[in-house]
């Protein structure tokens, strides 16, 4: 599928400047613009310095965004290493993995630093590659000239993210699948809404867009009993009978 380069993370600009790849930036804007304007709250932070403008984060319905990027030299307001989150715990309400997951060495790592700086109730928006995908399998061809795209780790395919997100109290609410070439040749297709026809073949699709909202379970504390107080016993329960009550029938 992918040829990978060791590091903590890893930079496309090369694969983002070929003409093909600035094409699929333009119908997964299209796919943003019906995702982002779903999220709410105060604070938005995008990871992953992608090839997409401010003007396409700024279609979100948060109040203010951030975009952090990999390393010191990129172009976003902040960098980090691709580990760990300069962010506090519970402090954000939306977060856009505009294809992070492939471009760090350790995606569960990544994503286990999202749901600890998202609140309660925060909103995930992943856009990731299809490691099933015909494109994937053409990255691996040995005869290609133009640079191709060379993740850090193996992207995860929707089923495997969806195990993910759901161990880490999110849970899924769209998926989205796109791409160029077959089988939407620059459409798109929403799992789930539109027509079932496309279901047999939409795995195959070069990308997918999902969006997951965290759900916490409120956890009820135990009060432990202060000394010298006795238990009391339940009212309305029934007591045992000492002795066998006999029946007729």
């Amino acid at each position: 599928m992918f040829r990978f380069l060791p590091g903590q993370y890893t930079d496309s600009a090369d694969w983002l400047a070929t003409p093909r790849a600035r094409l699929f930036l333009q119908y997964e804007r299209r796919v943003l613009a019906q995702l982002l304007p779903n999220l709410t709250g105060y604070r938005c932070v995008q990871i992953g310095s992608w090839g997409h403008e401010r003007a396409t984060l700024a279609s979100a319905g948060t109040l203010c965004q951030w975009q952090l990027g990999f390393g010191s030299a990129c172009r976003a307001d902040v960098g980090f290493d691709g580990r760990h989150l300069p962010l506090a715990s519970g402090s954000v309400d939306a977060l856009v993995l505009a294809h992070a997951l492939e471009q760090v060495a350790e995606p569960h790592v990544l994503l286990r630093e999202c749901a600890r700086v998202l609140n309660a109730r925060g909103q995930l928006v992943i856009l990731a590659f299809n490691p099933w995908s015909l494109w994937a399998m053409r990255q691996r061809l040995p005869a290609r000239r133009a640079p191709r795209f060379q993740p850090c780790s193996a992207p995860p395919s929707a089923s495997r993210l969806y195990d993910w997100l759901r161990l880490l109290e999110f849970e899924p609410e769209r998926l989205v699948r796109y791409g160029l070439g077959f089988p939407f040749f620059g459409g798109y297709h929403r799992v789930g809404e539109d027509r079932r026809s496309a279901r047999c073949i939409a795995w195959c699709a070069q990308s997918y867009a999902l969006l997951a909202r965290r759900q916490v379970a409120p956890r009820t504390p135990i009060r432990k009993p202060l000394p010298g107080q006795r238990k009391r016993a339940a009212v309305g329960l029934a007591r045992q009978a000492s002795h066998r009550v006999r029946c007729r029938r």
